[in-house]
């Protein structure tokens, strides 16, 4: 199955999902006293502050792709290649309460802007960090994965079943069609319910519910909740 490319576009049920997996990370680190920010996350070298850190900045920088749909002005999401991982380290030096503050100010100013767009300016050009040119209908897809992974890199008790069957289905089209654009990508094969994907030819088949697929894929797993006859060692995403 190829991706389609309009399911990331829809701009209304995107945004509903940046609001479930927001309102589910708030309440997830709800449950943390300060002490437990220096704590690892999931995601090997970063704490739960430099994840904290980065989805703050990331809702500024995915602002900043909104700006230039609204404008027509340029405002890429990071000035040069070396800005996004500046500001995660400056930022996860804040303490607790700052943190804690720019997270929630960040995500409700984004949420005000995708809620004033227009219809003609969600369809104007932008470019992500990657230099891909895409609609900026697309900014609150790119958000929606961003707090529901983050979410589960968090290791504060959300699990895998949890990301939204919808969402996850989006997300394995976006990664399928990822690695298959990556010449040295190990062939698979992805069957969930009536929906296949292939990466590559005559791949080992992986079955399993959407949200473990996606966890697989996303590197959240190393296959936990599949049926496979091979898990094949995938190249890193994103």
């Amino acid at each position: 199955m190829t991706c389609v490319a309009s399911e990331r576009h829809d701009v209304v049920r995107t945004h509903a999902w940046v609001r479930d997996g927001t309102d589910r990370l708030f309440r997830a680190l709800g449950t943390l006293l300060d002490a437990d920010f220096g704590a690892p996350s999931r995601l090997p070298g970063w704490s739960r502050r430099h994840v904290v850190a980065h989805l703050a900045r990331n809702a500024e920088a995915l602002r900043r792709l909104l700006t230039w749909a609204r404008t027509g002005t340029p405002t890429p999401m990071y000035a040069d290649a070396t800005q996004r991982i500046r500001e995660i380290e400056s930022s996860a030096q804040y303490d607790v309460g700052r943190l804690r503050e720019e997270l929630v100010d960040t995500a409700a100013a984004l949420d005000r802007d995708v809620a004033t767009m227009t219809k003609p300016q969600w369809q104007a050009e932008v470019r992500s960090a990657r230099g891909r040119v895409i609609p900026a209908a697309e900014v609150p897809w790119m958000r929606a994965r961003e707090v529901w992974l983050h979410a589960l890199d968090l290791d504060v008790g959300v699990d895998i079943a949890e990301v939204p069957a919808g969402l996850s289905y989006v997300l394995v089209d976006d990664v399928v069609e990822f690695f298959a654009a990556i010449p040295d990508a190990p062939a698979v094969r992805i069957s969930c319910g009536d929906r296949s994907w292939s990466i590559g030819t005559d791949g080992p088949l992986v079955r399993g519910e959407p949200s473990y697929i996606a966890a697989w894929l996303t590197g959240r797993s190393n296959g936990e909740g599949l049926s496979a006859d091979d898990l094949p060692e995938l190249p890193p995403w994103l």
